[in-house]
């Protein structure tokens, strides 16, 4: 009796005990692979909506449903037949005012040629009237004397003097005043002649408003062709097309889907519930377990947090009839990995990123990184990715290779190597980038008004005065070209919402007509071939050029001073500019794990008289950087201290940050989104 009552409680207890193995082993297989406590996440494709910003019509569409695009492959072609027909029109309104402009000068060469030789005719005249009156006063002078010594004879009389001597004082009146009248009109031909002179050598007043009808036509040009350029539909980023939604003949207004790109997901969505909203902020690590699966973790990093408190998505919902609040925070992954949309996860987040180090204070001993000892790794995980618009990137590549605070805007601005679509109409229009602090890229370009095209710009900073300069490599293309666009220096004045360049010389030009013993003495001895210059900074009112290449013998970078810009600038000559070369400096990179010669990409002097240096190799094809650190850069060979190295990444500019103590790195990522990181500074 007493063991069936055992054996009957056995029975009736084996499904609880089944079930409480069963939630166990449960339990024990979700903490092998993720924490009990993680935050719910999901990943999240990207779509893309490519839209026209303006009501056209569906000329083309090139992109079927499954079609795998590429970063600015063109999508869509809207009519431009109305855009193109105001384009010619203003194209031939320019023809014929820069026709104009030689036309009316050989016009006005014509009037000032006769001019001068009626002036010319009118001098030969007064010469011949000169010499005939000194003549006629000869022969009034020998008559005189006879007729005297007649009168002394007796033999005529004073009447026949009288007559002679009026005479003689007007032939003498005229003698006087002809040497007047030929020097006026010597003065007048040479005159003349110089204002012919400065009418071939410049524009003048006389055309003056024949160039400013000109300048004004070739701005609407501009707008028109960059209205033309939105006509033109590309991807912003690489992807499968996953919907059409219009076809050829219809009618887009602005905002309206045509196509539709799915990506692979790239970000992970955490949904960071109400009770630990608060302990989540941008720039938290975060590490990333998928659900039901085995193998390490993914790592990355919270880039942006919900403002606020809100309903979360529905793929947050634990019940679907109980909703949930809470704040969404974007995860960028370190490292890009294959994603399923949709795909859960348990995330859990670290506070702050790692201290990154700062430069020695003076006094302080050498970093160990300067003495030989690696340095501390940083590679993606630091950065973080640049905002950039599909908009902006339907109108131009963006490849960020400068940057400049502008404090007062709460703003950067940034220059991109390559500004429109490669061997497309609007390649190298004259644009600037407009960057927030948190890395959000403003949709609509910095206008530079005065110069037709920007080509190949590393470097801008600022100068005295709200001056702003930028600076083209001077070097040649891939294709072995080096057309005028790639030697400019420009000064640029703001105008309005953008800027307008107030000065310009091309540097390269001028180095080549300074002579091979003047770029011997610049570290140039075979000529400007090799040249490329990447980095620029502003003291004490010199500019300081970074040079990329070419090294020196001992595999040093170069480093110029110009002592006066303006000089340069404005004279366009490099005498009196104060070129010289100012320093050298060892600022290697570490290239697939073997140390390389680095060439520099950027310069910043900092607030307490240090200097920054930004490095990737000089020659050699890959993708590494460095950063370096000089603290009393004053001149001859430099000695400075290893900072970071950014292996996998270019750092391709420098500059003091917006937020006080930091410097701002920017990398240049090709065709994918760039980023940027902020480091700590001491000084």
């Amino acid at each position: 009796m007493h063991l069936w009552r055992i054996r009957s409680a056995i029975s009736s207890a084996t499904p609880a005990l089944t079930m409480l193995g069963t939630l166990g082993l449960a339990a024990w297989l979700s903490r092998s692979s993720s924490p009990s406590d993680g935050i719910f996440a999901f990943a999240q494709a990207d779509t893309e909506m490519v839209a026209a910003v303006e009501v056209g019509r569906v000329a083309s569409i090139e992109v079927d449903v499954g079609d795998v695009v590429a970063p600015g492959q063109v999508i869509v072609a809207l009519d431009s037949g109305a855009i193109d027909a105001e384009l010619a029109v203003a194209r031939a309104e320019e023809a014929r005012l820069r026709a104009m402009i030689p036309a009316e000068h050989a016009r006005l060469d014509q009037e000032l040629e006769a001019g001068v030789e009626e002036l010319k005719l009118e001098l030969a005249r007064e010469v011949e009237e000169q010499r005939r009156a000194r003549a006629e006063g000869e022969v009034l002078a020998s008559e005189i004397s006879r007729v005297k010594q007649l009168i002394e004879d007796k033999q005529a009389s004073h009447d026949a003097l009288g007559s002679l001597d009026v005479q003689r004082a007007g032939v003498e009146a005229i003698a006087t005043e002809k040497p007047r009248t030929i020097q006026l009109l010597r003065a007048q031909i040479a005159a003349a002649e110089e204002r012919r002179k400065r009418l071939l050598q410049q524009a003048g007043p006389e055309t003056a408003k024949i160039e400013a009808d000109l300048a004004v036509t070739r701005r609407e040009i501009e707008q028109l062709a960059a209205l033309r350029a939105q006509h033109t539909l590309r991807a912003a980023h690489g992807g499968r097309v996953s919907a059409v939604r219009k076809r050829p003949g219809d009618v887009a207004v602005a905002g309206d889907p045509i196509v539709e790109i799915s990506s692979a997901p790239g970000r992970v969505i955490a949904c960071v519930p109400e009770r630990a909203a608060l302990h989540v902020e941008a720039g938290d690590a975060a590490t990333i377990w998928a659900r039901g699966q085995d193998g390490a973790p993914l790592t990355g990093r919270a880039v942006t947090v919900g403002p606020v408190v809100g309903q979360l998505p529905l793929r947050c919902w634990t019940d679907l009839n109980v909703p949930v609040w809470g704040r969404e925070v974007t995860i960028a992954l370190d490292h890009p990995v294959e994603l399923l949309a949709g795909q859960a996860f348990d995330v859990a987040f670290k506070r702050g990123a790692a201290p990154l180090p700062a430069p020695p204070a003076p006094g302080a001993p050498v970093a160990a990184a300067a003495q030989g000892a690696p340095a501390a790794p940083a590679g993606a995980a630091d950065t973080i990715r640049m905002a950039v618009p599909a908009a902006l990137r339907q109108r131009s590549r963006f490849e960020p290779s400068g940057v400049l605070p502008r404090p007062a805007e709460g703003r950067y601005l940034l220059v991109s190597d390559d500004t429109g679509h490669k061997d497309a109409e609007d390649e190298g229009v004259p644009w600037l980038f407009a960057m927030s602090a948190a890395g959000a890229v403003d949709p609509e370009p910095v206008p530079v008004l005065g110069v037709k095209e920007l080509a190949d710009i590393e470097s801008i900073t600022a100068g005295d005065g709200g001056d702003v300069y930028l600076l083209s490599s001077q070097g040649y293309s891939a294709k072995g070209k080096r057309k005028k666009a790639r030697t400019a220096l420009l000064r640029l004045k703001q105008d309005g919402r953008g800027f307008r360049v107030d000065a310009e010389a091309h540097l390269a030009e001028l180095l080549d007509a300074a002579g091979p013993a003047a770029l011997a003495e610049l570290g140039l001895p075979g000529g400007t071939r090799p040249l490329e210059i990447e980095g620029m900074a502003y003291r004490d009112g010199a500019l300081y050029f970074g040079l990329k290449s070419p090294l020196d013998a001992e595999g040093n970078a170069l480093i110029w001073r110009l002592g006066a810009p303006r000089a340069l600038l404005e004279g366009r000559r490099l005498e009196g500019a104060g070129l010289s070369l100012w320093a050298r400096a060892r600022v290697d990179v570490d290239l697939n794990g073997a140390p390389t010669p680095g060439g520099i990409s950027d310069l910043c002097f900092l607030p307490d008289g240090s200097l920054a240096i930004a490095s990737t190799p000089s020659t050699a094809d890959g993708a590494a950087g460095s950063l370096f650190h000089v603290l009393r850069p004053e001149g001859g060979v430099l000695s400075p201290s290893l900072v970071r190295r950014f292996p996998g990444q270019k750092p391709e500019g420098i500059s003091l940050a917006l937020s006080p103590g930091k410097l701002i790195v920017v990398f240049d990522a090709g065709a994918e989104a760039p980023s940027f990181l902020e480091l700590p500074w001491q000084g």
